[in-house]
């Protein structure tokens, strides 16, 4: 049990650093362009980010996903090449066939950025491909390092467009598209890819087993897509692009923690599949999730309390009202990094079926609380309406794993922790005086009694011998 916990810690510093580097910087970018964009400008690239989301697990058939999958049970050479060689070639096809779909489309509804928007889908599809070979092939560094480079490369343009040639939308689309492109090479260099591509490794067997792994994978996708951006079109809708805007920001603040759970999630998501078939796997699965339910509420907390003190320095004044949302949009993310921890059962028992049924039936719900909560309750609607749909996708798949991995629910921790939460709220929502400064310093005390196990061990570990 020590040493898998141990593995999977490691894995988990070792992403830590590539994300925390890599989304860090994009999540700052995103408060840095409320300066040189305006509501409706914000609107309208959140729009495009929000149409990628939607077409990438289409045009990719989840088939990075299938790629993980499948070599880390065998990481011989020739299963590599026939693998990668097979995903390649059909997601050659699939990004051809959506070009044409989408040159069809925009002859008969034209709609701005259609070319940039084919250009990040084409490269944005094979860098992530490619990114999962390095996964798959434990290469963890290169993943990471690419992931850094992608990013840096990404901030470094877009500030260069946005601040000395004035491009706006443009040039983060730009900024996009040229680091995708050169992410994508640096991949291809480093790990020798093309020395695992191949005609003669193409086979048609293994086309169809990871398709049949992976489409059942992608209106999964496509659900998820429902339940935290499908309701962008309606929020435009019923409001229009600048109250899109609000939200962008309002939403990008909780995804702090998506952001930290993505760490772990990378690490775990490798564990759980290897350590599926293990006589105890109940007791280690249920032991990663009781501090995993701690810790994502002590992240949750701190980001509750801290979010009017940063809009008020780091944003410009007329997004500042996006803090309104951030409690229910935070609930609504710890449900889905939860209802996440219970989606890596369904890929160890290869259940994928299960993933889409338990995201379909969430989607539908946003988006039926969105069509008719939105016009009633405008932005604050559209929160709620996310919130059941994680809440939703939570207790489903709570219920429905239980036949294959029967997890110890903390529930007694979890209610503290949940009510803790909205004591906090509440207070947030009265504004009493100077609260946006002395409420950081209760979040802060709450995570050290919260977190005094883990301190002890890092003040007996390390301070101690520092402070001698």
């Amino acid at each position: 049990m020590e040493t898998k916990s141990n593995s999977l810690l490691k894995n988990t510093l070792l992403y830590s650093i590539g994300n925390l580097a890599s989304k860090g910087l994009s999540f700052i970018l995103v408060f840095f362009t409320t300066f040189y964009l305006s509501r409706e400008d914000v609107g309208v690239f959140d729009l495009f980010l929000t149409t990628i989301s939607l077409l990438t697990p289409i045009v990719t058939l989840q088939l990075t996903d299938a790629v993980l999958r499948w070599l880390i049970e065998n990481n011989q050479f020739e299963n590599k090449a026939r693998v990668l060689t097979t995903s390649s070639f059909i997601l050659l096809i699939s990004i051809f066939i959506a070009i044409v779909g989408v040159l069809i489309f925009q002859s008969f509804y034209p709609f701005l950025f259609y070319k940039e928007l084919l250009f990040l889908l084409g490269f944005q599809s094979f860098f992530l491909l490619f990114q999962q070979f390095q996964r798959a092939i434990a290469d963890n560094k290169g993943y990471v390092l690419s992931s850094v480079f992608y990013t840096f490369l990404y901030v470094f343009l877009a500030i260069l467009f946005l601040v000395f040639y004035d491009k706006k939308i443009e040039g983060l689309l730009y900024s996009n598209i040229i680091a995708a492109f050169f992410s994508t090479v640096f991949i291809l260099f480093r790990n020798k890819v093309f020395g695992y591509i191949h005609s003669k490794y193409y086979s048609f067997q293994v086309a169809k087993e990871l398709l049949y792994y992976s489409i059942p994978l992608v209106p999964n996708s496509l659900s998820w897509w429902a339940i935290s951006s499908a309701n962008r079109y309606l929020i435009v809708l019923f409001l229009g692009v600048a109250s899109n805007g609000i939200f962008a920001i309002a939403f990008k603040f909780p995804t702090i923690v998506l952001l930290l759970v993505n760490v772990f999630y990378l690490a775990w998501q490798e564990k759980a599949i290897e350590n599926y078939n293990r006589e105890d796997k109940d007791d280690y699965y249920s032991t990663i999730f009781k501090k995993y339910i701690k810790y994502l509420f002590v992240i949750s907390i701190n980001l509750l309390c801290i979010n009017q003190l940063f809009l008020t320095y780091f944003v410009d004044i007329t997004f500042y009202d996006s803090w309104r949302y951030t409690s229910v949009l935070l609930l609504a993310i710890l449900f889905n990094a939860l209802s996440g921890f219970y989606g890596t059962i369904y890929l160890g028992a290869k259940k994928t079926k299960s993933i889409f049924l338990s995201s379909l039936i969430s989607g539908i719900i946003v988006l039926l609380l969105s069509y008719f909560l939105i016009p009633v309750l405008e932005l604050l609607g559209a929160a709620i309406a996310i919130f059941f749909g994680y809440f939703f996708l939570f207790l489903f798949r709570f219920f429905e794993t239980k036949k294959y991995i029967k997890i110890v629910f903390p529930f007694a921790t979890f209610f503290v922790l949940f009510g803790v939460f909205m004591v906090l709220s509440v207070i947030m929502f009265l504004e009493l005086p100077y609260g946006i400064f002395w409420l950081p310093l209760v979040a802060l005390v709450i995570s050290c009694f919260l977190l005094q196990s883990e301190l002890q061990i890092v003040y007996n570990k390390y301070l101690k011998k520092w402070m001698r």
